[in-house]
C-alpha cells in the first residue's frame, strides 16, 4: 500500500489563523491597555509617593498604545507571526510589573491576595494566546516560575497562612497549559472538518460535471452512430475508414459510460433544480475566475 498523501490545508485556512492571531493579539493589546490605566490610579492610591510601579505601568500602556495601532494599521493584512509577536511583546512586560507589584505589596503590610496577576495571566495565556503550544507553554511556565520564585524570594511562605501556595499557581499554570493543547487540537479538527467539506463539495461539482457532460453527449453519439449506419449501407467500399469511425464511435461511447462513476455522488431526490450543462460549465467558470483573482492578491 502507497503511503498515505501528506495533508495540505486549503490556503483560506491560514487566512483563518492570522485572523484568529490578529484577534487574540488585539484582545490582549485592549485589555492590557485598559487595565495598566487603571492600575496606574490604583498604584497611586495604594503606594503614595511611589512612582516606580505606576511609570512602569504607564509605559507598558503607551506600548500596548503603539502595539494597537499598528495591528489597526495590519488590519487588512494580518499574519500569524504579527500577531504571535505583539502578543509576546505585550506579555512579556508584565514579569517586571508583577514582580515590582508582589515587592511593593509585601512592603507595605497591606492584606493582598499574592500571584493573582500571576494567575489570571497564565488562564489568559491559555484561553486567547494566538501562539503555539510550545511558545504559549514557555510563557505560562515562565510566570509560574517566577511566581513560585516571588513566594519563596519574598518570604512569603513563613509571613502568609497559606499552605497551598505556590502549589495552586502551578496547577493554574499546568490548566493553562491544558486549555492550550486543548484549543490547537480543536483547531486542528476544526481545520480538517472544513477540508473534508471542501473536498465534498469539489467532488460533488465534478461528479455534477461529468454526469451533465454524459447526458448532453447522448444525443450527439447517437446521431453519429445513426450516421455510420447510413454510410455502412451506402458505402460499404469504404470499409477502412468506415471501421476506423466505428472504434472511434466505440471510445466515445465507453468514455460516456465511465462517467457514470459519479452518479452515486449526487443525490437526485434532493436535486430541486434542472442540470443544464451550460449553467454549470458557467458555473464552473465563474468559480475557476473567482480562484485565479484570489491567487493574484
Amino acid at each position: 500500500m502507497p503511503p498515505a498523501a501528506p495533508r495540505h490545508f486549503p490556503p483560506w485556512a491560514a487566512h483563518e489563523q492570522e485572523a484568529r492571531a490578529w484577534w487574540g493579539a488585539l484582545f490582549a493589546t485592549g485589555l492590557t491597555l485598559l487595565s495598566e490605566f487603571a492600575y496606574v490610579f490604583i498604584d497611586e492610591q495604594t503606594f503614595p509617593g511611589a512612582h516606580l510601579l505606576p511609570g512602569l505601568r504607564v509605559l507598558h500602556a503607551l506600548e500596548a498604545l503603539a502595539l494597537l495601532g499598528l495591528l489597526v494599521a495590519r488590519r487588512r493584512k494580518p499574519s500569524l507571526a504579527l500577531g504571535v509577536g505583539i502578543f509576546v511583546a505585550v506579555v512579556l512586560p508584565y514579569l517586571g510589573i508583577f514582580a515590582v507589584a508582589e515587592v511593593a505589596m509585601a512592603s507595605s503590610g497591606l492584606v493582598w491576595m499574592p500571584l493573582t496577576g500571576h494567575r489570571l495571566l497564565m488562564v489568559g495565556i491559555g484561553l486567547v494566546a494566538p501562539t503555539g503550544v510550545a511558545l504559549g507553554s514557555v510563557l505560562v511556565g515562565t510566570f509560574a516560575l517566577e511566581g513560585a520564585l516571588l513566594w519563596y524570594g519574598l518570604g512569603l511562605h513563613t509571613r502568609l497562612p497559606m499552605p497551598w501556595e505556590p502549589w495552586i499557581t502551578l496547577v493554574w499554570g499546568a490548566v493553562a497549559c491544558g486549555l492550550l493543547a486543548f484549543r490547537a487540537r480543536t483547531q486542528l479538527i476544526e481545520q480538517r472538518l472544513f477540508q473534508v467539506r471542501t473536498e465534498a463539495e469539489s467532488l460533488d461539482r465534478l461528479a455534477r460535471l461529468l454526469l451533465v457532460l454524459r447526458d448532453a453527449a447522448n444525443t450527439p453519439i447517437q446521431s453519429l452512430e445513426l450516421g455510420l449506419s447510413l454510410l455502412q449501407q451506402r458505402v460499404p467500399e469504404e470499409a477502412a475508414l468506415l471501421a476506423t469511425l466505428e472504434r472511434a464511435l466505440a471510445k466515445l461511447r465507453t468514455l460516456t459510460q465511465r462517467m457514470a462513476v459519479a452518479d452515486p455522488l449526487l443525490d437526485w431526490e434532493t436535486q430541486s433544480e434542472s442540470v443544464d450543462v451550460d449553467t454549470v460549465l458557467r458555473g464552473l467558470e465563474e468559480s475557476l475566475a473567482r480562484e485565479l483573482e484570489r491567487r493574484r492578491q
